[in-house]
């Protein structure tokens, strides 16, 4: 059997494992891990070359190996998609799904797809490009979709029933910063703005922040991500407010081998929030 791991990672009982496929416009991704397993995390991203977009890399990586087809435990499939949007659980109906999608983006294509988020009293509705939705329903049996968000603002939410204070976490993207504003156990706001380098980062942040009436020296301010220029960020930021603080992808057993500045803090957030 081919394999994609390396010599030390052999799977002798895939079905405790389980598999994150990890889809965006740009790259894709997988994790797997044994919850039970000290060290048994693995990390891999597949990205385009010149001549192939990600998926296609993706495509052609899943019918080289066999690894893909194992027993696993469970199989999700996280989805980074430009457009999303929030509806309060209250408001929310199936029936009206794709009318919901119809009326927030004009342009949507693919398979509308939701996740529901009963600590934030929420749901969370985006498009999926129908070829990766199908491609994942054939090749997996009863693959689970998430979307980035979902993991993220379950994390976030837990966290900050513990603060007296407003939190305002930030995650760093490679083109874009993503900002989750919560005031303890109330999600207030979540979106995703692009932006080409530190200048754009910190005029979203701050702006967030002044339109939020946030208090530059008690509410909180988390940043994680990994773009080349955090540390830059956080300096600038320091000017502005007080309470700035550094997340990390938290520790738990199955981490302690693998490096985990390299995984994507809403991957990890996945086996860590109860999902």
């Amino acid at each position: 059997m081919k394999t994609i791991l390396p010599e030390d990672r052999i799977i002798n009982h895939p079905n405790r494992s389980i598999l994150t496929i990890y889809t965006a416009p740009e790259h894709f991704s997988f994790s797997l891990y044994d919850p039970g397993k000290t060290g048994s995390y693995f990390y891999e991203e597949l990205t385009g070359e010149k001549h192939a977009d990600a998926f296609s890399v993706f495509k052609e990586t899943f019918f080289e190996h066999d690894f893909f087809s194992l027993p696993f435990r469970k199989v999700w499939i996280m989805n980074r998609t430009p457009g999303f949007a929030f509806v309060p659980d209250s408001f929310y109906k199936d029936e009206y799904k794709v009318d919901f999608m119809r009326f927030l983006f004009s342009d949507r294509k693919g398979t509308t797809l939701t996740n529901s988020i009963p600590s934030a009293g929420i749901r969370v509705m985006y498009p999926l490009p129908e070829e990766v939705y199908q491609f994942m329903h054939r090749s997996f049996p009863e693959p689970e979709f998430i979307h980035y968000s979902t993991p993220l603002i379950s994390y976030f939410i837990k966290n900050s029933k513990r603060l007296d204070a407003c939190q305002m976490t930030v995650n760093l993207q490679e083109n874009g910063v993503d900002i989750f504003c919560f005031s303890k156990n109330t999600f207030l706001l979540g979106n995703y703005f692009p932006c080409k380098g530190l200048p754009d980062a910190l005029y979203y942040i701050l702006f967030v922040w002044k339109q939020l009436k946030l208090n530059q020296l008690d509410d909180y301010l988390h940043i994680t991500g990994n773009a080349v220029f955090k540390e830059e960020l956080i300096n600038k930021l320091s000017l502005y407010l007080r309470q700035i603080h550094h997340l990390a992808v938290p520790s738990a057993i199955h981490f302690e081998v693998v490096e985990t500045e390299k995984i994507p803090f809403e991957l990890a957030t996945l086996s860590l929030c109860g999902l």
